[in-house]
């Protein structure tokens, strides 16, 4: 069977292997499990996916999050990442108006930030309709027609604007938009000081985005025993599946990492085998004496 090659990272005195998030590996109990430069082997256990979900605070491409997650998110990972976005649900009053407008005529919202991403980089405006006039031409009813998108929404009294560049001012309610945008981002720079975790993306969000949620995807493999070497982070690691059927000597895999150490491996387990039976036929000998 082909052996799995990722990358992941593990802190000294754990067996918990945390695996980057863009890899999902095939993992097998009693499997020999190489990790980064160390020249030990390891077995695997059991392998579970788990969700990490935090609240963030935001700025400009930093993110900040309580708990120390060292080495369990780290360089290379990448994030979904939602945050509260608002929409205009009603023009509630019209408080003062210039020029003269026209049944139908679309009036839009100005102010505010909207939300913009790489799918609609110049976001979202609310947007009206004129519903009724006066016979001078003055709008008495508007009619939302579309929401708009808002990181921070405008605050009253709201200006609004025809094509002809006349104004009218307006009281809006505005409420949490009825749909979220989620963004996907990677991870440049992963760092802890044990209270926070400070995560620096490759790109920032949207401006005016100061909070918001963000989940990784990881997978997690525990081994049959602590790591006792130094911590790493971003090593690449190798599963081996392919041993003997009686004994579990690992067989040199195609495109192996390190044969070396599944040379040195196989040895130390035909070396103890020997040893057991040197014992049996010591005490056999020693019987028939």
């Amino acid at each position: 069977m082909k052996p799995e090659t990722f990358e992941a990272c593990i802190e000294k005195g754990s067996n918990k292997l945390y695996l980057r998030s863009s890899f999902e590996v095939a993992v097998r109990n009693g499997a020999f499990i190489k990790l980064g430069k160390n020249d030990i082997f390891y077995k695997t256990e059991s392998s579970d996916k788990i969700n990490i979900k935090r609240k963030f605070s935001a700025q400009e491409n930093k993110l900040t999050i309580k708990g120390n997650f060292n080495y369990k998110l780290f360089t290379g990972d990448a994030a979904s990442i939602s945050f509260d976005e608002f929409e205009a649900i009603k023009i509630e009053k019209i408080i003062d108006q210039t020029g003269s407008y026209k049944l139908g005529e679309k009036i839009y919202m100005q102010g505010g930030q909207v939300s913009s991403f790489s799918g609609n980089v110049t976001g979202e405006y609310a947007e009206a309709e004129v519903k009724k006039i006066d016979d001078k031409g003055r709008v008495l009813e508007l009619s939302l027609t579309s929401p708009g998108l808002y990181i921070s929404p405008p605050k009253d009294p709201i200006e609004m604007m025809n094509e002809e560049g006349h104004t009218i001012k307006v009281k809006a309610e505005f409420d949490y938009s009825s749909q979220s945008s989620i963004l996907e981002r990677d991870f440049s720079f992963v760092e802890s000081d044990g209270k926070e975790t400070v995560i620096t993306l490759t790109y920032p969000l949207p401006k005016g985005v100061t909070n918001g949620e963000l989940i990784v995807n990881k997978q997690v493999i525990a081994l049959n025993k602590n790591y006792d070497d130094e911590s790493f982070e971003n090593e690449v690691c190798q599963i081996t599946f392919d041993y003997s059927p009686i004994n579990s000597i690992p067989l040199l895999p195609p495109n192996s990492i390190d044969p070396q150490t599944t040379y040195n491996e196989a040895v130390i387990i035909i070396e103890n085998k020997f040893h057991e039976l040197d014992k049996r036929l010591t005490r056999m000998e020693e019987m028939n004496f």
